[in-house]
């Protein structure tokens, strides 16, 4: 999607189709595959094929690259991408990684959701045409407006659709005015249109390479003069109070000029300061960095209790007896954890003084699930794993649907008696967002590529004629063209016949989960129970 829709991308393919892959799933190799690149790890040579190649407006080539951060900085994936940058070079071409941190989930989404709406239609000629002199160029309006304007022209959802292929079309040209990092597209967004000989707007580039930058003295923005002179790590004072932040500011500048060469005397009366205060952090700030400037004590002393003593305090504090502070003190298993540590150690143990203790659990009671466990809580309230619902992420339904199957025990005869299955396979496709079933297949075999074709066009069609048929109770009205499918299963959607009908003629868009991550899969085990 990031090179379908940067303006600077002329024309882009598969890098990584080799003939064997291509007959085995009956694709065309495409003009630039397989484009191999040589290169060496472990003083051995190797090639590899990139995940796509192609050519700049300005007729020179690129090399892109895509997936997870953590496996593209290993060493042999390092040493491809230095291979591919440096052919790229020669080539005086351009070499791109993209990874989840730079091809973010909204941009994604949002690139889905004008490709899925792309689409020509009969009547576009005629409303785009009217649409020119409507929404002028470089007016910030939003779609539900702009629709508005046109509503007793033509009908409204051809208008819609109509305004939003001229806004996926100009941001390919790089004339959509929008930040799409920023913004979630919808019909309330305020959208501008540039004119077609304006510059084209293009977006952050990829990096060419993860390697590591090297290390240098991070600067402190809190302060402009010669934050350098306070050793060890910086802070962020954006995050405190902005009294507290005056204050920080206050100490830090006070530390700053003393590690300058200014006395204190002289620095404590320009301040404000008391001179021993000032003495005490300097020395606290060379310790511990700029966070020692921090007021109200934003940082504690590690302790000096061993271990072994800190575990069995944790251990006597979770008994649903409730101990107190002194019988947890007094109590034979710290006893008898002295006992051991002086036999290992050789020395004599001491056990903890009660201010040791009462600090440890004090500390201890902060901790709300070992509190709940110690008070006999029935359940233990689950965090939050996120600060964003993925859910909600999704800018609207059928946006994201995804493919789940099972099987039910079944025997299914003939009128003769013939058994002809005991195993029914059942497929299901599911709107993430709503948990909506738009469709559902079953077969008396294991699911085939045909079952999931059939599965699609289940979804797309209205099911007022399966409900009447069958005499069901409630009406059907879920369905809908997906945008993108997530699936499990590797062969489903791969072979030429599936590429022509959905990504050709339907433009949908195939996902497919990483090998042995069943984690990845777990987003319909929360929408099945709601469908």
């Amino acid at each position: 999607m990031w090179l379908e829709y940067h303006p600077l991308v002329a024309s882009y393919a598969r890098g990584d189709i080799d003939p064997q892959f291509a007959t085995t799933y009956r694709l065309p190799i495409p003009q630039h595959a397989p484009f191999a690149i040589g290169y060496t790890f472990e003083n051995k040579p190797h090639h590899y094929l990139p995940d796509a190649v192609g050519t700049l407006t300005n007729g020179k080539p690129f090399i892109a690259e895509a997936g997870m951060e953590d496996d593209k900085r290993g060493d042999r994936n390092l040493a491809k991408a230095e291979a591919a940058r440096r052919l790229a070079c020669l080539q005086q071409g351009t070499f791109w990684i993209g990874t989840e941190h730079t091809l973010t989930k909204r941009r994604h989404y949002n690139l889905v959701f004008l490709h899925a709406r792309r689409k020509t239609f009969p009547a576009f000629g005629d409303i785009a045409e009217a649409l020119a002199s409507v929404w002028p160029w470089g007016e910030m309006a939003p779609v539900s407006e702009v629709a508005s304007r046109l509503s007793h022209q033509f009908p409204v959802d051809l208008v819609e659709a109509a305004i939003w292929k001229v806004v996926a079309d100009s941001a390919a040209q790089g004339h959509l005015l929008v930040d799409l990092e920023q913004f979630t597209l919808s019909r309330t967004l305020p959208l501008a249109l540039l004119h077609p000989s304006a510059p084209v707007l293009v977006p952050s580039s990829l990096p060419d390479t993860l390697l590591p930058e090297p290390d240098t003295m991070r600067v402190a923005t809190v302060s402009s003069e010669s934050p350098q002179l306070v050793p060890g790590p910086t802070f962020d004072a954006s995050m405190l109070p902005s009294p507290q932040r005056e204050q920080f500011h206050r100490n830090l500048r006070a530390v700053e000029q003393v590690l300058a060469g200014a006395t204190q005397s002289s620095v404590s009366i320009q301040e404000g300061i008391p001179r021993s205060t000032l003495s005490r952090l300097v020395s606290r700030t060379r310790e511990r960095g700029q966070i020692a400037c921090v007021p109200h004590g934003s940082y504690r002393r590690a302790t000096s209790l061993h271990p072994a003593f800190q575990e069995c305090i944790r251990r006597l504090f979770g008994l649903p007896t409730r101990l107190s502070m002194t019988a947890i003190r007094e109590h034979t298993e710290m006893q008898q954890v002295a006992a051991r540590l002086s036999k290992e150690t050789g020395t004599t143990v001491k056990l903890p003084s009660y201010k040791q203790v009462r600090t440890a659990v004090q500390h201890l009671k902060m901790d709300q699930d070992l509190v709940a466990m110690r008070e006999g809580a029935k359940s233990v309230a689950r965090p939050r794993e996120s600060a964003e619902s993925f859910v909600l992420s999704i800018p609207a339904p059928a946006l994201l649907t995804q493919v789940d199957e099972h099987t039910m025990d079944l025997y299914v005869v003939t009128p003769d008696g013939t058994t002809v299955a005991s195993r029914v396979h059942a497929a299901v496709l599911i709107c993430v967002k709503t948990a909506a079933i738009l469709g559902a297949v079953l077969a008396l075999g294991p699911l085939k590529e045909e079952d999931y074709m059939r599965l699609v066009k289940v979804s797309m069609e209205r099911k007022d004629h399966l409900v009447s048929i069958n005499g069901c109770e409630h009406s059907w009205p879920c369905f809908g063209k997906p945008a993108i499918i997530f699936h499990d299963r590797g062969k489903i959607f791969t072979s030429e016949r599936a590429r022509q009908v959905l990504v050709d003629r339907l433009g949908i868009i195939t996902e497919q989960a990483p090998p042995y991550a069943p984690s990845a899969n777990d987003v319909i085990a929360y929408c099945t129970p709601c469908a």
